[in-house]
């Protein structure tokens, strides 16, 4: 009879609790969203400057994102293209060019028998103002074959929520934005001010226009690029002084030329992206919006002079600057409080060939005319005269399909060749052929695996290749480029800042694929088409 009494007791329990109300846990409560999203990416900008520069930082600029941020202290590009076109594509899609299509700045085209541009359509025109609008090609997204964070809030809000792109640089406004953006607006130097595409609108928006009337330009007429008093070993000398022709007016196109080539630009691009804050209304509406902005001229500076001269020490301590204004005005607009902020960098920078000299790091320059050259010769001297190599890029080698087909070589025989060729250079760590992408037949390698990452079917080459470390293809000994595995090319910031976000440093191996993962989870979206990246979920709050 107990055991009875007792079984009763525990069903009338049971059901009891079936039919009472499930009571929310909060761990698991819809996440609140901002009214604005910032992703914040600064061309070629090296995570060490962040430890570097750290001393003469203001409070309001990157102090603001290092002490109230999830700061990520190791995060690296797995990808062996580090260029700026990949990598803006990356950081917004959370893919690798193998899925995202964005391979190079630009690539070869078998059909066209040209290079074509990773932002080129010539289905659109350029958008600028006054007597300028349509007179020069436009550019669209029509060639990355991945959605964005932006696409995927634009898609889930029934396109309510706003998104905003803006660079310098036309790839990267056009890359970060996606395919579905409300707008997107990059500078076009020979006119002095920011334009669009017929991708996106017919005409500027009045505020646009009225930025490029005030002509922003004008008042740098006359300034010297000084460094700042607080710029390490650069004494307060002047770094560059235009010099203006007789009777020319300021400003003028040469006087514009100059100018895109000082840390001024960064100035007038974050003051273009406030004003849009404000005139696209951003952060007002029922939705989250987001808005995307890349600083291409610490990229500029860094390809002329390299990390560790003192023009890339004061751009980099001006835009700290600059950013401390910006986010003020975020507050004013929005209040940051209502603000989320993802920074970090399409990629790094090798040290200049004359650096790496000087201090015995490695070969230096790199000269990829020879890689071409040996392996041309090795393909003539194993199957007769040719022309064999078609064309090249950044980092492939494409063969001449017609040669093959005359001289009755086969296409995986050719490509081992020409690897073997190039990857027998000193420039050369090593080389891959298209065949052993296909097959799944690369060695088991951190080097194969970047470069499969790099790797599209579609687009790229024969052969890929891998420079050396230290071995920098630039065009001369004082300046220098990236688009290499290595860490100074690869390892980039990754920061997350704003309420939903917990402050600190996290040494967790990480990528900057994880920027949209992370974003799109805390925001409750899907995950961009492609994207491989995994939200880190130790930075969440």
């Amino acid at each position: 009879m107990l055991r009875k009494t007792v079984l009763c007791s525990l069903a009338a329990i049971i059901l009891l609790a079936w039919s009472a109300p499930l009571k929310p846990d909060a761990s698991f409560a819809s996440p609140s969203r901002p009214k604005l999203v910032v992703v914040l990416v600064i061309d070629q900008f090296r995570y060490d400057y962040l430890m570097r520069f750290r001393p003469y930082f203001v409070k309001g600029g990157f102090n603001r994102l290092l002490d109230g941020g999830a700061v990520f202290t190791d995060c690296r590009y797995d990808y062996a293209t580090t260029i700026t076109g990949p990598g803006h594509a990356t950081l917004l899609t959370g893919a690798y060019p193998n899925i995202h299509g964005i391979i190079g700045n630009e690539w070869y085209d078998r059909e066209q028998k040209r290079k074509v541009y990773c932002a080129e359509d010539t289905s659109t025109h350029e958008v600028a103002s006054g007597d300028e609008a349509g007179t020069a090609p436009g550019f669209s997204p029509r060639n990355l074959t991945a959605s964005t964070l932006g696409d995927e809030l634009r898609i889930a809000t029934n396109f309510r929520a706003k998104a905003v792109s803006i660079s310098l640089k036309d790839r990267a406004a056009v890359l970060m934005g996606g395919h579905t953006p409300s707008a997107a607006y990059w500078y076009d130097t020979g006119l002095g001010g920011f334009v669009s595409s017929s991708y996106y609108m017919s005409a500027l928006p009045a505020w646009v226009d009225d930025f490029d009337k005030q002509t922003p330009t004008k008042s740098y007429c006359g300034q010297k690029w000084q460094a700042l008093p607080e710029t390490p070993d650069a004494k307060g000398k002047v770094l560059s002084d235009f010099q203006p022709s007789a009777g020319a007016a300021c400003p003028d196109a040469k006087f514009l030329r100059w100018l895109d080539n000082t840390p001024f630009m960064n100035e007038i691009e974050l003051g273009f992206a406030s004003d849009a804050v404000r005139s696209e209304h951003l952060g007002k509406g029922p939705e989250t919006d987001i808005l995307t902005v890349s600083l291409s001229e610490n990229d500029y500076i860094g390809h002329r002079f390299g990390p560790y001269s003192v023009e890339v020490a004061d751009v980099t301590l001006r835009t700290d600057r600059y950013l401390a204004k910006f986010f003020d005005d975020l507050d004013k607009s929005v209040g940051l409080d209502n603000v989320w902020i993802a920074f970090s960098a399409d990629h790094g920078v090798a040290p200049t060939p004359a650096f790496i000299q000087e201090h015995k790091l490695g070969i230096g320059l790199a000269r990829p005319a020879a890689v071409r050259e040996a392996a041309e010769k090795a393909l003539t001297q194993a199957f007769g005269p040719g022309p064999w190599i078609e064309a090249e890029d950044e980092v492939h080698l494409f063969l001449n399909r017609d040669t093959l087909k005359a001289r009755n070589v086969a296409e995986a025989k050719a490509e081992e060749v020409a690897a073997e060729a190039a990857a027998a250079q000193p420039d050369i760590e090593a080389a891959f052929t298209r065949t052993q992408f296909v097959t799944g037949s690369l060695p088991n390698s951190p080097i194969a695996r970047k470069a499969a990452n790099s790797f599209n079917f579609k687009r790229s080459g024969d052969v890929f290749l891998v420079f050396a470390p230290y071995a920098v293809p630039s065009s001369t000994f004082t300046g220098t480029t990236h688009g290499t595995p290595w860490n100074y090319d690869a390892q980039v910031p990754l920061i997350f800042w704003g309420s939903a976000f917990k402050p600190g440093f996290y040494a967790t191996p990480c990528q900057p694929i994880d920027l949209a993962a992370t974003l799109a989870a805390r925001l409750g979206l899907t995950q961009p088409s492609g994207a491989q990246g995994m939200p880190l979920a130790s930075a969440l709050k």
